[in-house]
């Protein structure tokens, strides 16, 4: 559609899909992203992605959320698009609607001249998704980040790849919701609202079958509104809210509560599950299923991402304040182990239970 979706219009669309729910989707073999989507080891990347999406089907998940990658895409272009449909084919054939996130500002490059990530065998930190904190955190206190857009020599490949996946899915039912930005403003702040803009704009003038969203992270006020202009926009720009949570039950409840208070339509969680902050299953997710909300908790089988261990931002907060109610006995995200038992059996009961209600 070459416009924004009316309520009415957006409201009938989800309520005509099944209760939808899944995970954020990165095979157990892989890294990070970059790892998932290289030509480098595909093959063995497939094979695990294959296995571990026949689980996702198993537990009763319908969906996931895939994340493109513009670095590989640089360098393999041709490769990269056909890897996409690989990854897509494997998902249709264990029934998962896929939900694409186009760009996002996580790992990012910095700096006043363009340098393209390495591909090739990924280097492997044993922290929550294998990051320098050091460099990360010195590259957000210097405001050094810059979105691919922001640099001139680059921004037409970063659109071309954005036009290339809209036209090749715009009519294509296994792909049916496009995430046009996470978190928008997480590394650029509100330099991202123009990115952000531009964005929408040429994904809607490529006429998609799909509705369109950008994530509200940050959170939600007691009277409506959001806690940054990035979201605020990122908001009146969705055709349905894509919202993060990862507080304990109690915020979660509040938050969700005043979404559904302010605004009419249809609600994804497209990112929660931090057992480390008592955001759990045994709490959460039957939460979702009873209010309709869409739901991806992040990470699938624990492994190469080292997403079951906890943001190392939540260690410094510890460190700072031992008084803060964290649990580090527990992992942070994740639902399977790398031998393909459950993290904890108990989850994967309630999670069965529900989905086969």
């Amino acid at each position: 559609m070459k416009r924004k979706w009316t309520e009415k219009e957006i409201n009938d669309w989800y309520n005509s899909l099944p209760w939808l729910r899944g995970c954020n989707f990165l095979p157990s073999n892989c890294v990070n992203r970059l790892d998932m989507w290289q030509s480098y080891k595909l093959d063995e990347k497939l094979a695990t992605s294959d296995v571990e999406l026949k689980m996702c089907k198993d537990l009763g998940f319908n969906t996931v959320r895939l994340w493109v990658n513009f670095d590989v895409y640089y360098k393999e272009p041709r490769k990269y698009m056909e890897t996409l449909e690989k990854y897509i084919e494997l998902c249709d054939k264990h029934g998962q609607l896929v939900m694409l996130v186009l760009a996002y500002e996580e790992d990012l490059p910095y700096g006043d001249t363009f340098v393209p990530k390495e591909l090739g065998e990924q280097v492997k930190l044993n922290n929550h998704f294998n990051r320098d904190y050091a460099l990360h955190d010195k590259n957000l206190a210097e405001d050094n980040y810059k979105h691919y857009m922001e640099y001139p020599e680059i921004k037409p490949i970063f659109i071309e790849m954005v036009k290339k996946i809209v036209k090749k899915y715009r009519n294509d039912k296994r792909v049916f919701c496009w995430n046009i930005m996470n978190e928008p403003g997480i590394a650029i702040h509100e330099r991202t609202i123009p990115l952000l803009e531009e964005l929408f704009k040429i994904v809607r003038e490529l006429n998609p079958i799909q509705p369109l969203c950008a994530d509200v992270w940050h959170g939600i006020k007691e009277d409506g509104t959001f806690n940054s202009k990035e979201e605020t926009v990122a908001y009146e720009l969705s055709d349905c809210i894509s919202f993060h949570c990862y507080s304990n039950y109690q915020n979660f409840l509040e938050r969700l509560s005043f979404l559904k208070q302010y605004y009419n339509r249809p609600i994804f969680m497209t990112e929660w599950l931090q057992r480390c902050n008592h955001n759990n299953v045994d709490e959460i997710y039957p939460l979702m299923y009873l209010e309709n909300v869409a739901c991806y908790c992040w990470g699938f089988v624990g492994g190469g991402t080292c997403t079951t261990e906890p943001w190392d931002a939540s260690w410094k907060q510890f460190e700072q304040n031992p008084n803060l109610n964290f649990d580090f006995t527990k992992w942070q995200h994740d639902l399977y182990r790398l031998n393909h038992r459950p993290y904890d059996p108990k989850e994967e009961v309630i999670i069965k239970r529900i989905n086969y209600l």
